[in-house]
């Protein structure tokens, strides 16, 4: 399976491009893609522990923990997407104003009306060698730094919540033992409230993970129990999730690599192409407009 297909990865436009380069290129695209579908398992299988403590149900449990991993994966990926960009390229400027393409291939002010298909594909076709022939990739590897922090920031708040949930699922034993404790200890002292809140399952059903209904309570047990390991291993998992994002806007095999230069040259050129296909079709329009306008004057002057 082409795993890079999961990012959008679209092996077609390095069909220009050494062999060898291409492959290297889709095999990190595809290694990024495993990587999202990695931790997108971590919150699927951090949310079913989650669920499970709320709802002590199954199905419910499985239902909403695919529904978050696939937005946490649609999430990441689009972090991912808007990470391939060619700052500090010759790319740049064209990629930030595809004008200054335009002009320099086509008479921006000249009567595009007759062009054809073929000639439109002609011109955007033979514009995209040249500007891939005067391009060099030395990109940037210092993006954004307001949107980097959008996304490290979302990204390690997401990191961290579902980090507690296989925290919570590694250390059940434990926590169910005190959970044990807690419960004889709120019997002898005659606390039924507790009991029949926290301890008790809603009838008709059994405790699955936790012999516990309340969230906040395995979690305050986790983090006391664990102490400054728990920063450990957040650490840990934090470092997991940030691994493809450092990859996408650090690496310069990525950044500075063939498959960038050819996305924004695909964009580029769509964009050409469609300017000059709404160029004729508006041009196309002013003149029947125009014929249209002097043939009904003409024939309000014969009126007259």
């Amino acid at each position: 399976m082409s795993w890079n297909k999961l990012l959008g990865f679209d092996k077609d436009l390095l069909l220009k491009t050494d062999a060898k380069v291409g492959e290297r290129q889709n095999y990190i695209m595809s290694m990024l893609a495993i990587m999202l579908i990695f931790i997108a398992i971590i919150c699927f299988a951090s949310s079913v522990i989650y669920i499970l403590t709320i709802f002590h149900s199954w199905p419910i449990a499985i239902l909403v923990a695919l529904f978050l991993s696939f937005v946490v994966f649609n999430l990441y990926r689009l972090f991912i997407m808007t990470a391939f960009n060619v700052t500090g390229s010759s790319l740049e400027t064209y990629y930030k104003k595809h004008e200054k393409h335009y002009a320099e291939y086509i008479d921006m002010e000249s009567d595009m009306s007759g062009l054809t298909d073929a000639e439109i594909k002609e011109k955007t076709a033979v514009s995209k060698d040249q500007l891939r022939k005067k391009s060099v990739m030395n990109a940037s590897t210092f993006s954004d730094v307001f949107a980097v922090s959008i996304q490290v920031i979302s990204i390690s708040t997401i990191a961290l919540i579902f980090a507690t949930g296989i925290e919570l699922y590694i250390f059940k034993d434990q926590i169910n033992t005190i959970l044990e404790q807690l419960k004889n200890q709120y019997s002898s002292h005659g606390d039924t409230w507790m009991i029949e809140n926290l301890f008790t399952a809603e009838k008709g059903k059994d405790f699955t993970v936790f012999n516990t209904n309340s969230l906040l309570l395995i979690i305050d047990l986790l983090n006391r129990g664990l102490g400054n390991w728990k920063i450990a291993i957040d650490l840990l998992f934090l470092t997991i999730f940030l691994i493809p994002l450092v990859l996408v806007t650090k690496s310069k095999e990525i950044r500075q690599g063939d498959y960038m230069r050819e996305l924004a040259l695909s964009e580029i050129t769509i964009s050409f192409y469609s300017y000059l296909i709404a160029q004729r079709f508006c041009q196309k329009t002013l003149e029947k407009s125009k014929r249209i306008t002097g043939l009904f004057y003409k024939k309000k002057k014969l009126k007259k």
